[in-house]
């Protein structure tokens, strides 16, 4: 059955190749917006921090997190960069659900046998739904950081002085973000459910009988876009130049081709169960 899903989910992808080059060109302009952003506000703030071979000590480290602390309550230009990036990350956040949307709207006409360009009619119709299932995410995302965050921030304090004890957070974040592919699994199939019309009640019966699969085919494609992103950060390393910037403005590419095969893939374990 996974081998199946991800088949279908594969030919899906096919079908619906123009959505994949838009969200390319949406996700290469965001890719330039923050390689500007690290280049004209991050990298100068890198490039000040205190060498440890140069004789940096622990008071220059300590001096250096207290210089920063202040630019960011004092510093006009590094507010700006950060309200410009706060603007734009919302942005895609509000423009995400409505991506979706149209996804759905596809992958549900490709299975009732229609042919044509239905992404962005599915955008008008069902944005605002997927839009509220994506709040419910994020609201439901940020829940438990009411009781992980104090926890992490002493933690992270300590880090400031011996970064080692940074591994001490792992355990936190490894818990938040299986917390989070949970959230994100069902509220994707509640999403099938209300955009194909079959009622938010057959969605989690569905999940629950193709679970074990389901969790197979995201480690799968999940691994597969893993792996493509550290061939091209492999790539970069051993060949700069022109071949790394090349791989680097085409990543997004593989990105955008396993999230919409992965979606599509669990679309089909969920069509396999609510129509058989």
């Amino acid at each position: 059955m996974v081998k199946i899903a991800i088949t279908c989910g594969w030919r899906s992808v096919k079908e619906q190749f123009y959505i994949l080059i838009l969200l390319f060109i949406y996700r290469l302009f965001w890719g330039y917006f923050l390689y500007r952003f690290v280049r004209s506000a991050v990298v100068p703030v890198l490039l000040r921090y205190p060498d440890a071979d140069a004789g940096g000590s622990m008071l220059g480290r300590l001096l250096y997190y207290i210089e920063g602390q202040h630019a960011l309550s004092a510093d006009p230009d590094v507010r700006r960069w950060l309200l410009l990036l706060l603007i734009l990350s919302l942005l895609r956040l509000l423009v995400s659900p409505f991506i979706r949307a149209g996804l759905l709207h596809e992958l549900h006409q490709e299975r009732k046998g229609e042919r044509g360009l239905f992404f962005f009619p599915g955008m008008k119709r069902y944005g605002l739904p997927v839009f509220v299932f994506s709040l419910a995410e994020w609201l439901l995302a940020a829940l438990p950081l009411y009781w992980l965050l104090p926890g992490m921030y002493s933690r992270l304090l300590s880090g400031i002085l011996d970064t080692r004890l940074l591994l001490n957070l792992v355990p936190y974040l490894l818990a938040w973000l299986l917390y989070l592919y949970a959230i994100r699994l069902i509220l994707l199939y509640l999403q099938f459910s209300y955009t194909g019309g079959t009622g938010l009640f057959t969605a989690l019966p569905a999940l629950l009988r193709v679970l074990p699969k389901a969790v197979a085919v995201s480690f799968v494609l999940g691994t597969g876009s893993f792996l493509m992103l550290l061939f091209s950060a492999i790539c970069g390393l051993f060949f700069p130049g022109l071949p790394a910037l090349v791989l680097r403005q085409l990543s997004p590419l593989p990105t955008t081709l396993f999230k919409m095969w992965g979606i599509a893939s669990q679309y089909h374990l969920w069509r396999s169960k609510t129509f058989p």
